[in-house]
């Protein structure tokens, strides 16, 4: 299910997923009822009581023909069969309202009830999206930024190591057989304020390792993101500022990955 409140652009976010399993009359789906802040944040100019008004009349109007579904159910009816076959295509009928449904799709499965939540988990909670994930959009962006102002070769993916401690960093700009200027890229944008602070940490304390161990002989920076989807007064973003200040006052400089001048000036050094 799309959320789409304004046609003339045509953007629209995954709100939810509607699943019907012919076979053992299953018609079931999850929406988007909380947790709802990077949708209303996207379409800021929206007030949020359009979005929680439509997730509610939606709601119902799902519940409502849920229970169309299983008054009807019988052992073997092929009648039933078509009269829930009509149900569904008059859901998904393309409408020109603030809710669309995709492209019908098909999907092999034992369980629907299992499968309704991981497709929910895929396209509306998007838990594919892991920081590894993140960092390397992040990587991309910087690898492309350098290159633009020829500057990546002067930067190499690199272990950094000795017999007994390694790092991997994404840019490493080496002299004198010693690593003399680091960028990396850091996501801090997790959705638990510990997981944000302990991934800030990781880093701090592997910069220090190589700090001490006299593998590193030059500046860090970790050009950062945060997170996007919270109000300024959350714990998130509260857990955030305080792991940047903990990496800048560990001699990490830190910049937004949005501020392309600082990254380009680090770089030119």
């Amino acid at each position: 299910m799309r959320f789409m409140p304004y046609i003339e652009t045509g953007e629209f976010a995954n709100v939810g997923i509607l699943l019907w399993a012919p076979k053992t009359r299953y018609l079931g789906f999850k929406l988007l009822r909380r947790k709802h802040a990077r949708i209303t944040q996207f379409f800021e100019e929206m007030d949020r009581g359009v979005y929680l008004k439509t997730m509610a009349n939606l709601d119902a109007e799902l519940h409502r023909v849920q229970d169309m579904v299983r008054d009807t159910i019988s052992q073997s009816d092929s009648r039933e069969y078509g009269f829930h076959k009509g149900l569904f295509q008059e859901l998904i009928r393309p409408r020109e309202t603030i809710i669309r449904f995709s492209e019908q799709r098909a999907v092999l499965t034992e369980n629907p009830e299992q499968t309704l939540q991981d497709l929910y988990d895929h396209y509306v909670g998007r838990n594919f999206v892991t920081k590894e994930y993140q960092e390397t959009i992040l990587e991309k962006g910087v690898r492309r930024l350098l290159e633009q102002r020829d500057l990546a070769r002067r930067f190499t993916k690199r272990r950094i190591e000795d017999q007994l401690y390694g790092v991997t960093f994404p840019f490493v700009e080496q002299g004198n057989e010693k690593a003399i200027r680091i960028i990396k890229p850091l996501f801090l944008g997790q959705s638990d304020s510990t997981a944000i602070i302990e991934h800030g940490g990781r880093w701090k304390l592997k910069v220090e390792q190589l700090r001490n161990r006299n593998l590193l002989d030059g500046p860090v920076l970790f050009p950062v993101q945060g997170p996007e989807d919270a109000s300024p007064s959350s714990i998130r973003i509260e857990a955030f500022r305080e792991t940047r200040k903990a990496l800048a006052d560990a001699d990490i400089q830190v910049v937004l990955h949005t501020d392309q001048q600082k990254v380009l000036e680090f770089a030119a050094r």
